[in-house]
């Protein structure tokens, strides 16, 4: 793999230290986009806007080249993406991407890709899975010696997901990923993490929006009144519409909820409430939102 030149930005001032407790509310809620991977060397024509985690490229003919938007520390969260891909051609991959310090490794989950599998031969094969979407994930592992990493010349273990289904939009669980590959060694000291795409042949492009972590489900609306709202689940966002703020049941158990009015010009939490998420349990309190205020819903 590449030696890895990359731009990174700071969060916006003051944002980090909004959600102060529970620190679990604090980490998730500040999940924005922060890193933007750009092993490019001018091959991939790469365009992106980081505030709207959108990104662009195409390609032709190029040397190996890795670019995305993501985060500077992995993590187990639920990564949204949504992208146009075309590489029929070309031997490319379109997924996530990204490095653990302690065993140093690289790893990949594949979404789609062009003409080339990177499980198909030369790589100890580690079985399938199936992931929290229900989708079915080839596992392989290799091992890369004397070669470029985030340290310079290394030997470290690349560890592979491919989907057998191809797709190009949907959400991710990296926490499916990581347990499956802790059982082959895989650890847990995070270095960046990216929905990438990454080309080293043939031509094609993308265009590509990252969602962020469906770990923190956000949504806001202007209140019309003093009355704060009820979170009903659609498809792309939650609506405030009544007293009580409800969510609906996450498919996977979350620990704790936060609730903000925000106003435009600054965020403050107003609540924090246990919120342990069942088929039945999906409510919980929440103060008043002031007229005129965005009221924003957060869980994790």
């Amino acid at each position: 793999m590449p030696s890895f030149t990359t731009t990174t930005t700071a969060l916006l001032a003051g944002v980090a230290g909004v959600f102060a407790s529970p620190n679990s509310i604090a980490a998730r809620a500040s999940d924005a986009i922060n890193y933007v991977q750009n092993y490019n060397g001018n091959l991939a024509n790469f365009k992106y806007n980081e505030a709207a985690g959108t990104y662009s490229a195409s390609w032709n003919n190029p040397g190996d080249f890795v670019i995305g938007l993501g985060w500077s520390v992995g993590s187990a969260r639920s990564i949204t993406y949504s992208a146009q891909y075309s590489a029929a051609g070309s031997g490319s991959y379109l997924g996530i991407y990204g490095w653990v310090n302690s065993p140093q490794a690289e790893y990949y989950v594949v979404e789609s890709y062009g003409s080339f599998n990177p499980c198909s031969s030369g790589v100890t094969s580690l079985g399938s899975i199936t992931a929290s979407d229900g989708g079915s994930y080839q596992l392989c592992t290799d091992t890369r010696t004397n070669e470029p990493s985030i340290t310079g010349t290394s030997t470290f273990t690349q560890y592979w997901a491919v989907r057998q289904t191809q797709r190009t939009s949907g959400t991710i669980n990296m926490g499916d990923f990581f347990t499956a590959w802790a059982k082959h060694g895989f650890g847990s000291s995070y270095n960046f993490q990216v929905v990438e795409v990454e080309a080293f042949s043939g031509s094609g492009s993308a265009s590509v929006t990252v969602g962020g972590s469906a770990a923190v489900a956000s949504s806001s609306k202007v209140a019309s009144s003093s009355v704060a709202s009820t979170v009903v689940a659609s498809s792309v966002h939650y609506t405030p519409t009544s007293s009580v703020y409800t969510a609906p049941a996450p498919t996977t158990s979350h620990s704790s909820v936060a609730v903000a009015p925000v106003s435009t010009a600054s965020v403050s939490l107003v609540s924090v409430s246990t919120y342990i998420p069942t088929s039945t349990n999906t409510s919980f309190g929440s103060p008043t939102a002031p007229a005129g205020c965005v009221v924003k819903y957060f869980y994790a």
